[in-house]
This record gives C-alpha cells, structure tokens and sequence, in this order.
C-alpha cells in the first residue's frame, strides 16, 4: 500500500494540493479546520447566552447571588461590580464575564500545547501563587510579629483578618467559574482539541437543564417554597404560536428558544469534534501518505463536505422540530384552506392541543405522517440520482492533468 502511495506521490499534479500536505502543522491552519473552530465558538457562545436568557438571568443569576452574600457579611466582595456584572440588566450582565471565560478557556488551549516541563512548572508557579495570595500576609505578619516581640504564639485576630479578603476572592471566583463553566471547558476544548473538556461543556449544560426541569415540576417546586418561586418555569399551557414557515404559526418563542438550545448544541458538538476527528485520520497516516496529492484533495472534501451537512442537515433538524410541535397547525390549516368550515377553529382551540401533550400528540402525527411517505417516495433513489449528477460534473480542478517528462 506504501509503495502504491509512493508511486502517485510522483505524478506532477498543479494546484493547492501539490505543496500542501497533511502534518498538522499545516492542516491546522487550514481555512476549513479554522472554519469550523470559529462556528463550534459562536454556537458555543450562541447556546451559553439562549440558556442563561431562558432560565438563569433574573431569577439565579450570580449577581443575585453575590448581593445575598454581601448582605450577609456585611461589606463588598473583592469582585468589581465591572467584572460580576452587579448593577446591569438582562444579558448585560453576562458580556463581561463571559468575554473573560472565553480568555480563560484560551490560555488553558495554550498551556496544552506547552511541553509537558513547561506545563508542569505552570501549574506549580499558580498553587505557590494561590498559597501566597491565601496565607502569605497571614505568615509574614505572624512570623515578623513573634520575632519583633521575641514571643512564641497563636496568630492573634488581626492577623487572623488577613485571611478574609483572600478567601471571598477565591469564593467569588468558584462561584463565577460554576456559571461559566460550559464557556471556559468548551473553549478549551475546541481551540485545545480536547474531547474531554468539550464533553465537560455538553455534559454540564444537559445536567443544569435536566436539574431544573426537575425542579420545576410543580410537586416538587410547591416544596421549594420562596426559592421554587425564583425558578423560570415554561407554562403548562402552551400559547398561540407566534414563529413560523410560509404563513403558518407553528411555534412559540418559548418553543423556539428550546430549539435553538439543542440545534446549538448540536452544531457545537459537531463542529468541535469533526475538528479532532479529522485530525486524528491525518495524524495517524503514514508520512507517503500525508504528502501525496490524493489524501489531500480526500482532506479538502470531506472538510467541505461537513460544513455543508453542518448547515444543511442540522437546520433541516431544526425546521423538522418546528414543523413536528406545529404539524396541528399545518394540518388544521390545509383544512381550514380548502373545506372553509369552522371544524378546523373548534379543534385548534380544544384543551388538549393547548397542554403540553399536545406538543407529542402533534409529533406523533408528524412521525406517522414521513413514515408514510417513506413507502410513497424512493428517497434513495433521489439522493442517489443527485449524487450522480454531481459526480458527472467534475470542476476543472478535478480534471487530470498530463504527465510529462523533464529533459
């Protein structure tokens, strides 16, 4: 196979492809790996501020939570209100932050490049900072006490108060690295390549929306008392729809805002791990085979291949949503436009389309509805036919070019 290799390597091919190559000190910087990265960042962003705007700001936000401290203790935070977002509305108070945890997650990336010497003197030199900042007064003022008044002792309570400003600042930041948690391992992972971290960022999103729908479940939010109270909830009753395709209403912007979370997520976790994955193929090839034209030009189509399905099949995904919780809609709609009776109205109005089984009732319907057009329609045989006129029509890039020899 090596050799097979060695010999296409030798054919002269003009083009991108014949001084690229597939090490990865090149292919990283590849327009379609930089590409993705970018998208996998924005729906990363995109996903963070939809669920913060639908569940966390105004009711558990961190400046909520900050003001109940500072009231309790009696004095500010070591925190700036420039930083925490204290004294803004809306999402407002999230663009600081969240710009911050993007730069976090970046210099984390950047450390993981570092040889493992370097990153283990990093993570040295930050515990002996975090010590010094925690106890360094606390020692020097101590130490310099006893041997000035020539008397062995306890820290006294004025020494002792040097501990508070450092521990509410490593408290502030917990708490701030708890609600920026998906931005800062997220950002890591898609710019550090680490399927750990991007893992991380999916699996606390899911957990948060999992644990608050939990709690919200009117049982269990009635036991909550004033705290279940603060807690954004989706009304059981679902309102008329107001977003929709072609003239019919199919959604609600609560229905649409849900959406868009899992479409995001969708794109981020595609996006982020298409990119590793590609990296890992090219990675583990043999040195023939990252240097021949052929793996090249292979590279280049299936990068091009995934931006296209990226926004083809997962903004199908999400236009199939909208359509399958409103397909009610569209049907009452078709017969509402060709019958004019007033049966259509009675329906939309009825109690169970209203409740939120409506919404499986519609899916089901919707579900039952492209099955049978599975039976109705050779789906495969018209992607194959398109893929067949593509094929037939090669660019003139993919025209093979003429040996010729040099004298």
């Amino acid at each position: 196979m090596a050799e097979d290799v060695q010999v296409q390597s030798d054919v002269t091919i003009t083009g991108s492809a014949k001084s690229r190559t597939l090490h990865l000190k090149t292919l990283r910087k590849q327009w379609q790996i930089i590409t993705l990265q970018i998208i996998a960042t924005a729906a990363l962003v995109g996903m963070y501020l939809e669920v913060v705007s639908t569940y966390v700001v105004g009711t558990i936000d961190h400046t909520i939570l900050f003001s109940s401290i500072e009231s309790l203790i009696g004095s500010d935070l070591p925190l700036g209100n420039w930083f925490t977002g204290q004294g803004r509305t809306g999402l407002a108070r999230f663009f600081v932050p969240l710009a911050i945890g993007l730069v976090v997650g970046g210099l984390m990336a950047l450390v993981a490049y570092q040889t493992p010497k370097t990153q283990q003197r990093l993570k040295l030199g930050f515990i002996i900072t975090l010590i010094t900042l925690l106890v360094g007064r606390l020692i020097l003022g101590w130490l310099t006490g006893m041997i000035f008044s020539f008397d062995i002792r306890f820290p006294d309570d004025g020494e002792l108060q040097t501990l508070e400003w450092p521990l509410l600042m490593i408290m502030s930041l917990l708490i701030m690295f708890v609600y920026l948690l998906p931005i800062i391992m997220g950002s890591r992972g898609i710019w550090g390549l680490s399927k750990k971290s991007i893992a991380w960022a999916i699996g606390f999103t899911l957990l948060f929306l999992g644990i608050h729908a939990i709690l919200t479940f009117p049982l269990i939010k009635s036991q909550l008392g004033d705290y279940g109270g603060a807690l954004a909830t989706l009304e059981s009753q679902i309102s008329q729809p107001t977003i929709g395709l072609f003239g019919i209403k199919l959604v609600t912007s609560e229905q649409f805002g849900l959406i868009l979370i899992a479409v995001l997520i969708l794109v981020f976790q595609e996006s982020a791990f298409g990119v590793i994955k590609y990296l890992e193929y090219a990675f583990r090839l043999p040195e023939s085979c990252k240097r021949d034209p052929e793996y090249v030009n292979q590279m280049d189509n299936m990068l091009n291949t995934h931006l296209m399905h990226t926004f083809g099949f997962l903004g199908l995904t999400g236009i199939a949503t909208m359509v399958a919780l409103g397909f009610h809609s569209v049907l009452l709609s078709l017969v509402s436009d060709t019958t004019g009776s007033q049966w259509a109205g009675q329906v939309s109005e009825s109690i169970e389309l209203s409740l939120t089984y409506g919404l499986v009732i519609s899916a089901v319907m919707f579900l039952s509805f492209m099955a049978l057009l599975r039976y109705l329609i050779p789906w495969q045989r018209i992607w194959g036919f398109t893929y067949s006129l593509r094929n037939n029509n090669p660019s003139e890039n993919e025209k093979p070019e003429k040996e010729f020899i040099e004298f």
